[in-house]
């Protein structure tokens, strides 16, 4: 009699991946080595993941399903608090995971992925988009073109950490000035302040 697959032994398999994806990226890595990590044999890893694809998707779905739970009832807070909020957790979350987010820049062209990363990308440009309409139906925000502003916003998000992970800014120290940036840019009030305090506290460091 064959046996069951076990929850507690999936989640060691997927969090030895995520390391050593984090380590290795994708490409570098091995089966061998995330089977060795998790404790299970590499034949013990395939009646829970079918290939290395299939690991390095489904450690991102875990990871993207903990990046929405830290944004949970967001759309029923004040647009101001939840614009802040999205753009702090987004910054914690790739905080806490720099490494893997890294390797994941590095690997940007993995065919595989692309499904993953469209499906995220429409979650949350959805989410950021339904945020600033609230936030100009009760006039707090001045666009008119939430779909627009959203991809705005995803946009400096990722141009930030990408440069944080280039050393080019410091995002822990400047992580309350880009907040205040994209406040501004959704009132449309004057923004080139803030752009240089993001950069001025880089160099102070």
């Amino acid at each position: 009699m064959s046996r069951q697959p076990s929850p507690s032994v999936r989640r060691k398999i997927l969090s030895a991946a995520r390391r050593i994806f984090g380590d290795k990226g994708y490409k570098e890595a091995t089966i061998r080595e995330i089977a060795k990590l998790a404790g299970v044999s590499v034949g013990g890893l395939y009646p829970y993941f079918g290939n290395k694809e299939q690991l390095y998707v489904e450690a991102l779905e875990e990871g993207a399903r903990m990046y929405k739970e830290g944004l949970l009832g967001l759309e029923n807070e004040d647009p101001e608090v939840a614009v802040r909020r999205y753009i702090e957790n987004h910054l914690e979350y790739t905080a806490s995971r720099r490494q893997i987010v890294s390797r994941h820049f590095k690997d940007y062209d993995l065919e595989f992925v692309k499904p993953f990363r469209t499906q995220f990308f429409t979650y949350q440009k959805g989410l950021l988009g339904a945020i600033i309409r609230k936030g100009s139906e009760q006039r707090i925000f001045s666009v008119v073109n939430y779909g627009d502003a959203a991809l705005f916003i995803l946009c400096v998000l990722k141009g930030a950490i990408f440069n944080d992970l280039a050393g080019t800014i410091d995002l822990g120290k400047s992580g309350d000035a880009l907040c205040r940036l994209v406040l501004r840019f959704l009132k449309q009030e004057k923004t080139t302040e803030d752009l240089t305090v993001v950069h001025q506290k880089k160099n102070r460091s």
